[in-house]
C-alpha cells in the first residue's frame, strides 16, 4: 500500500525529497534566507533578537556561559551559514522544477528554517502561550497581522519537513 502525502515535502524513493512549494514561496523563502545571513553576517552579537539563535548555555553561571559563547558563537555562526548557503542552493538550481533535497539537505533546511522563525517571533514577541493557544491577539487591521500569518506559515512548514522525515523514520 502507497503512503498517502499531502505535505509540501514528498519523499521519492531513491531517498530524497521533492518540494512542492510555488515559485513565489520559494522565492520568498531564499530572500528570508537572505536576510538571516545578512542578520548573522553584520548584526550585533548582543542583540536581543539573535539571543534567541544562541541561548544561555549556562544558566547559573554568567562566567562560564560567557566563556562558551566566546568560544562557541563563531562555530554556530558557520554552521548556520553553511546551512542557508545550502538551501538557497538547492532552491535556486530546481530551475522551474521542484527543488530536491537529500536528507542531509532537509536538515539544513529545517535549520536555517527554524532559525528565521526564531528571529521573527522574537521581533513579534511571540509567546510559547501564544503558540499554545494558537492565538496573536492582535485585530484583523494590525500591520503586523501578516507577519504573524508568516511566522505560523513558517511553523507548518517546520512541522511539515519534520513529519517527512518521521514518516520515512528518519527522525523518532
Amino acid at each position: 500500500m502507497r503512503r498517502r502525502n499531502s505535505g509540501p515535502f514528498v519523499a521519492q524513493r531513491d531517498g530524497t525529497y521533492a518540494m512542492k512549494l510555488s515559485p513565489d514561496v520559494q522565492a520568498l523563502l531564499v530572500h528570508m534566507f537572505g536576510e538571516l545571513r545578512d542578520v548573522l553576517t553584520t548584526g550585533n552579537s548582543n542583540e536581543p533578537t539573535l539571543q534567541r539563535l544562541f541561548p544561555v548555555a549556562y544558566h547559573q553561571d554568567p562566567e562560564s556561559n560567557e566563556e562558551y559563547q566566546r568560544l562557541m558563537r563563531s562555530e554556530l555562526v558557520a554552521s548556520r551559514l553553511a546551512a542557508i548557503s545550502r538551501a538557497v542552493e538547492v532552491i535556486d538550481t530546481a530551475e522551474n522544477q521542484s527543488p530536491i533535497l537529500t536528507s542531509g539537505d532537509m536538515s539544513q533546511f529545517m535549520q536555517s528554517l527554524n532559525a528565521i522563525r526564531l528571529l521573527l517571533g522574537t521581533m513579534l514577541d511571540v509567546s510559547e502561550d501564544d503558540e499554545l493557544n494558537g492565538q496573536n491577539g492582535l485585530e484583523d487591521d494590525d500591520p503586523r497581522l501578516a507577519q504573524h500569518h508568516l511566522y505560523a506559515y513558517l511553523g507548518w512548514l517546520l512541522e511539515a519537513s519534520i513529519s517527512a522525515q518521521m514518516n520515512r523514520g528518519e527522525i523518532r
